[in-house]
């Protein structure tokens, strides 16, 4: 017998033949493979183009799951007259849903190998984008820098969600903690990315000036502080669902083998939809919406309740009967947010334009506002287009 020592142990057994005792070996296998996913770090470098390797068709099914899943508040995304009412054959999928899938699909291949995901950019709806569509993902790494903590970098990465069709449809900014990489090349481009552009969103405003809108909308102005009533948690259920749904194979969302279950985190993506679309209920009816900026300051575990207070920075009227709302949202855990913050007085500075790092919420709810302190879990700057009375 060929013994094979790199991979095979071998102990002694016994058998009996015709009553005599006849010695034998055993063999032993170990696992000998294992494979990785994420990011090579010996293969970085800014420039790197990633392809996902997945292909996901969504169908109606699925967009009424996330419907009950996550609230919405844009007719374009939740009735089929409205969307074909703009001259559309269907209603869109919804943003948040896009955002999550833009993200998601990076997940296995570059994300996975990440220790945190800091903020998201420029999440931008490109193209309109239906039940029935197959979609994929690209990334590539924009910018590599130190991270302020020794021992790690910061990678900026570029995701384009894309169509059967290779149309664009969502583009986001992904900013990621990563182990320290040192790149030993960069590859250039002076070429503007054709994808970032407010196409789509001019395309609606054009389309929905001889629409009417029915429903009540309540006037915003600059400096108004609301405090939305609605509450929710993201159930163990609905987390393990989606997660694997979206591909989103980090084994801190799912594996309650290796984590307790109050050690189970929600994905970022969930945490911003959730806390976004919580808010949009007062900010209704959206035709479109855009996160310029969003950022965790605390991390939200399955069963964690989830609310919302918002801040209007500015209210700007783009042409007759159209107006976008600048707001700074926050995401709060664990908290009613109505009868508990009512009588609260927020330091000015937490709604600062220039406040973008977790590190900075803090020291300030420390300083000034201990009420909130570990409630905060992210901060969202977004801009929502409304039709409003002329």
């Amino acid at each position: 017998m060929i013994e094979r020592t790199e991979r095979f142990e071998r102990v002694e057994g016994f058998s009996y033949f015709c009553g005599e005792e006849i010695k034998y070996m055993e063999e032993f296998l170990k696992p000998n493979r294992r494979v990785e996913y994420g990011l090579e770090m010996d293969k970085v470098f800014i420039g790197k183009e990633i392809l996902s390797r997945y292909n996901i068709t969504v169908d109606e099914s699925v967009v009424s799951m996330w419907s009950g899943f996550m609230p919405t508040s844009s007719y374009p995304e939740s009735s089929r007259e409205f969307a074909g009412r703009l001259g559309f054959h269907q209603i869109f999928l919804p943003y948040s849903f896009l955002l999550n899938l833009t993200l998601s699909l990076g997940v296995e291949n570059f994300a996975h190998s990440s220790v945190l995901k800091l903020a998201v950019r420029d999440a931008l709806y490109l193209n309109p984008a239906f039940p029935g569509d197959t979609f994929s993902c690209t990334i590539k790494i924009t910018n590599i820098y130190k991270a302020s903590e020794p021992g790690y970098s910061v990678i900026e990465s570029s995701h384009l969600l894309f169509n059967q069709k290779g149309e664009p449809v969502f583009s986001l900014i992904r900013v990621s903690l990563f182990p320290e990489v040192n790149p030993r090349k960069t590859i250039s481009s002076h070429r503007k990315e054709p994808y970032h552009n407010n196409l789509f969103k001019e395309k609606i405003i054009a389309r929905a000036r001889s629409i009417s809108m029915e429903n009540v909308v309540l006037t915003f102005h600059r400096g108004d502080l609301i405090l939305h009533p609605y509450v929710r948690p993201i159930g163990k259920s609905e987390n393990l669902f989606w997660s694997t749904y979206l591909k989103n194979t980090h084994p801190s969302h799912y594996n309650y083998q290796r984590y307790q279950p109050f050690e189970i985190i929600i994905s970022g993506g969930m945490v911003i939809a959730m806390v976004s679309g919580i808010a949009a209920r007062e900010f209704r009816q959206i035709l479109m919406q855009q996160i310029d900026l969003a950022f965790h300051v605390h991390p939200v575990y399955a069963e964690d309740r989830i609310g919302a207070f918002s801040y209007v920075r500015e209210v700007n009227q783009l042409m007759p009967g159209f107006e976008e709302v600048s707001v700074r949202t926050f995401g709060i855990r664990n908290m009613d947010t109505e009868p508990e913050l009512a009588e609260v007085a927020f330091p000015k500075s937490l709604f600062d334009i220039h406040v973008e790092r977790s590190s900075e919420v803090r020291q300030i709810i420390e300083d000034k506002c201990p009420v909130l302190r570990d409630k905060v879990v992210c901060i969202v700057d977004w801009r929502i287009l409304r039709k409003v009375d002329n």
